[in-house]
């Protein structure tokens, strides 16, 4: 039998089995292999309201948002700043364990949390701007419309988690 949404299948964890490694300040941070759904709690919290903000900024602008509508925004919610990067420390905090003291002592810049963030969201492949979009806003009821592929390709591997054979590229380990 065959499933459409394998679970069971090869995981993150078969290609770092023992974690991402990170170096930071000298040291080795290792986070998961796969990102926790808990790992987002903070960052998609009521309190923080990301996609509240998000909603007020697309409405106030027409879906047209600029600098100047999110620095608006902001400003309507002075505290959100601190309360954002408050989420980022506990989502780190989730990700670490153990070993976010240690994290924190090497005093990480702001950059340095972009650049981190950057990263893992490559690894874990991860879109936050794909969690605030609407499941439905690529369909449409439009009779003028038609899909643009069909809806099967023969580019989807077999195995949920497993990479297409691709004979151009080159295994490259660093």
């Amino acid at each position: 039998m065959s499933f459409v949404i394998d679970l069971d299948a090869e995981r993150r964890e078969v290609q770092y089995p023992d974690g991402i490694p990170v170096k930071f300040g000298g040291e080795q941070f290792i986070f998961p292999a796969e990102l926790p759904a808990e790992a987002l709690d903070p960052i998609l919290s009521d309190e923080l309201d990301l996609v509240g903000l998000l909603g007020e900024v697309l409405e106030s602008s027409d879906g047209d948002a600029g600098i100047k509508e999110v620095v608006n925004a902001l400003f309507r919610r002075p505290s959100l700043p601190r309360k954002f990067l408050e989420a980022i420390r506990q989502t780190y905090a989730i990700l670490l364990g153990d070993q976010h003291e240690e994290f924190l002592k090497r005093r990480p810049f702001i950059g340095d949390y972009v650049r981190l963030t950057t990263g893992l969201t490559k690894v874990y492949g991860v879109e936050l701007g794909k969690l605030f979009r609407s499941a439905d806003s690529s369909e449409s009821d439009s009779e003028t419309s038609s899909p643009t592929s069909p809806d099967t390709t023969g580019s989807t591997p077999d195995e949920s988690g497993s990479a297409p054979d691709s004979p151009d590229s080159s295994d490259s380990d660093g």
